[in-house]
């Protein structure tokens, strides 16, 4: 796939069955990273990810970034986008695209934010919200309600403003939700405050598919698409809820209510069950798929009696669930049941998810230390322990997975690790 007929060919097939941006990367046999935890369930076939790294040797490139973010990169091919905002008001915001072997920054655009805050602070979303990429270019959106979409080459293609359309955004904390991709589709959650929804629009022009509307909820989680065929569903987990609306139009399909404290981590699914993180003990819960309507009476699979899930995302793999609570403590729960298998304390809490990558877990903690776990076994198994330099006020945000790499996403610097 190295020409540029046999690339085109496939990308039209592809377009034509309906796959579209959704799918694996086209270019020089490079998996992509295209959303949020990739496909949205933190799980890469890339075999051949590093195992051991240091800032001596293992990192391929550090890249300056033009502003402060704490959205994750994403990839498509051999370009990696990443989003951060500027100024004392958050009033510039920024894309940058990177070259995925060489770091070199292949270009930048620069936007004016169509609403400005009075106060930055590193617990107020900046540049929060991760992008999308796919074969037509990359969509981004910020807290400041712009939405934007630019081809490869970044070319602005179009957009919008959502808080001139539907109302500003309230709440203490900003907007953290990120972009979500479904083939020809782009899906973004706005809970806050004010009057919420559930936003669905057309990858090629901007305009809006659907709109459901939603009670108010603050929340910083973000959706998850999950591709049933005819059945394609969009779950969401915020803030006292748990439901699933049906892609095509927008309508409700089934919901689970009064839940606490499930604010921040974004659910994950095998294609049976989803499972939600929150803050709360026995707030962590699986669910099978397939109800219609309130299913708190027919379709909870179980409750996890003691683990709580923090700012990451939990990890369902190979029949396990992990999760990570705030102190930094990793509690391994079985898939089928919910009992706990074992825990195991990182050496730092998460702000990233973890990330599977067949006989290995990878976790990559605020401070630039990372774990790699074993997959299999009934207690953990550690098979290295990594580190990178992390100022004392900065964090290791998120990554991308691509080209046996990871471009892991400090404050102000993307940092690559691999061959």
């Amino acid at each position: 796939m190295r020409t540029i007929t046999v690339l085109s060919l496939l990308v039209f097939g592809m377009l034509r069955s309906g796959l579209t941006e959704a799918s694996p990367a086209l270019g020089e046999g490079v998996s992509s990273w295209p959303g949020f935890r990739g496909q949205g369930n933190s799980i890469t076939l890339d075999e051949k990810l590093p195992l051991k790294w240091s800032e001596q040797e293992g990192v391929a490139w550090r890249a300056p970034l033009e502003g402060f973010g704490q959205s994750s990169p994403v990839t498509w091919g051999k370009q990696v986008y990443v989003t951060s905002t500027g100024g004392e008001s958050k009033e510039h915001l920024y894309l940058e695209c990177f070259h995925l072997i060489s770091g070199k920054r292949l270009w930048r655009q620069q936007m004016e934010a169509s609403e400005k805050v009075e106060k930055v602070t590193k617990m107020i979303s900046q540049g929060a919200p991760t992008p999308v990429a796919g074969p037509l270019g990359v969509y981004c959106f910020f807290e400041s309600g712009d939405l934007v979409a630019f081809d490869h080459e970044g070319k602005e293609q179009w957009s919008r403003k959502l808080t001139k359309e539907f109302g500003q955004f309230e709440g203490g904390h900003g907007v953290g939700s990120s972009l979500v991709g479904a083939p020809e589709r782009l899906l973004l959650l706005i809970d806050h405050d004010g009057p919420s929804y559930l936003l669905c629009v057309d990858r090629k022009t901007g305009k809006t598919v659907w709109k459901a509307e939603r009670e108010s909820r603050v929340s910083w989680t973000t959706p998850l698409y999950l591709d049933r065929g005819e059945e394609a569903q969009v779950v969401i987990s915020s803030n006292g809820a748990l439901e699933g609306y049906d892609l095509k139009d927008g309508k409700r399909i089934w919901w689970l209510e009064n839940i606490k404290r499930n604010t921040v981590a974004s659910p994950s699914s095998d294609g049976n069950i989803v499972v939600i993180g929150s803050s709360s003990p026995r707030q962590c819960l699986a669910v099978k798929l397939g109800g219609e309507g309130d299913i708190a009476k027919t379709h909870i699979a179980w409750r996890a009696e003691s683990a709580t899930s923090s700012f990451s995302s939990p990890l369902l793999h190979r029949g396990v669930a992990y999760f990570i609570n705030r102190a930094g403590t990793l509690q391994a729960q079985t898939i089928s049941d919910g009992k706990q298998r074992w825990e195991y304390r990182l050496p730092d809490g998460c702000w990233a998810s973890p990330v599977a990558a067949g006989e290995r877990i990878y976790f990559f903690c605020k401070n630039g230390k990372a774990v790699v776990l074993a997959a299999e076994g009934d207690q953990p198994q550690v098979l290295s322990e990594n580190s990178i330099r992390v100022a004392e006020d900065d964090k290791v945000y998120g990554f991308a997975v691509a080209g046996n790499r990871f471009v892991l996403r400090i404050g102000r610097e993307l940092v690559a690790v691999g061959p």
